[in-house]
């Protein structure tokens, strides 16, 4: 059995072709100008009339689609805005989703409808604004003065004083909702710094600086209906991208009870050692190395005040120190902050 395996594998390390089987094949090639003749008898290759030029896929946009959490969250604001615009209105409203975009600051401030634009600043952070289309914010002035929500002047270019004054109580009810809605990522303080119709004395970004932009439409009645927008300058957002590239999901997160009971069971379990501080001192070298037996050392503590119970290096409880049944004991009396609830 053994040499009929060492003969098969000899014979599969025999050339496929011997030297002179190569040598007669070679021989029988042609010269260069019969290879060229032979080609030149082929039909030509039939080339396409127009060919444009390829390059390579060079787009390394990081707008708001690359960031799930954060259109998640701006999602979340608008649906917070429809509960207030409803409340104030005493009717249904819609508000949809219309867009996201990555633009230039100026780019977009410099869009020619007539809005009326809330700035925001969060300290360490920079600022931000949303921007509504002008008669939003009209209709939602006559529903707080008890109207229906009624655009009367559809030419209006800007705010009257008192539309105005309302109108700064609208921004500011929104620093809550803004507050709220990033919550889930980050705590942020939203303060109103600016209420403006002319875009051009906002200040929240430098012109070149790119925005990240969510835009809703905004429909009150068959009448009446607008764009709401939020706008965040990218550098507000650096500090956060990172989460945002994240999702979140209001579904709820299955728990395995019996495992958790399980894992309850085993840390109850494990060993801990305790040890309890009565006081402590500090001298010396010299004066550590001139102890002997017999000697006292200077603890600044009272007989009567509480020892500290230590588990590793946390604190745990406060203690009374004692004896029971002829043995130290300490009887715990304090929690300390931080180290048990």
């Amino acid at each position: 059995m053994t040499e009929t395996v060492e003969a098969a594998v000899a014979e599969d390390k025999k050339p496929v072709l011997e030297p002179e089987e190569i040598e007669a094949l070679m021989a029988n090639v042609g010269s260069d100008e019969t290879i060229d003749a032979l080609f030149s008898s082929l039909p030509p290759i039939q080339e396409p009339e127009a060919v444009e030029a390829f390059t390579f896929d060079q787009d390394d946009s990081e707008g708001p689609g690359r960031y799930p959490l954060f259109v998640n969250l701006q999602e979340r604001m608008a649906e917070a805005l429809k509960e207030q615009w409803e409340d104030t209105f005493q009717r249904d409203i819609g508000v949809s989703f219309q867009s996201m975009t990555e633009n230039t600051y100026r780019d977009v401030i410099s869009a020619e409808e007539h809005r009326v634009f809330f700035a925001y600043s969060v300290e360490g952070y920079g600022r931000m604004m949303l921007a509504f289309d002008l008669p939003l914010i009209v209709a939602h002035v006559d529903a707080m003065l008890g109207g229906s929500g009624e655009v009367y002047d559809e030419s209006i270019q800007a705010l009257s004083p008192v539309e105005n004054r309302l109108a700064e109580r609208i921004a500011k009810s929104l620093e809550m909702h803004l507050e709220n809605t990033w919550k889930p990522v980050t705590v942020l303080d939203f303060v109103l710094f600016k209420l403006e119709t002319d875009s051009q004395f906002l200040a929240v970004a430098g012109a070149q600086d790119a925005c990240f932009s969510m835009y809703f439409e905004i429909q009150l009645d068959e009448d009446v209906k607008g764009t709401f927008a939020l706008h965040y300058p990218r550098t507000f957002l650096e500090p956060m991208l990172d989460s945002l590239r994240s999702t979140m999901s209001d579904e709820p997160v299955a728990v395995d009870e019996m495992w958790q009971a399980q894992l309850e069971h085993a840390l109850s379990e494990v060993p801990i050692t305790m040890r309890l501080e009565l006081g402590q001192c500090s001298m010396e070298i010299g004066e550590f190395l001139a102890l002997s037996q017999g000697d006292y050392l200077p603890f600044k503590v009272g007989d009567t005040d509480p020892a500290t119970l230590w588990i590793d290096a946390m604190p745990m409880f406060q203690a009374q120190a004692g004896s029971q049944e002829g043995m130290l004991a300490a009887e715990l009396t304090d929690a300390i902050q931080g180290g048990i609830s």
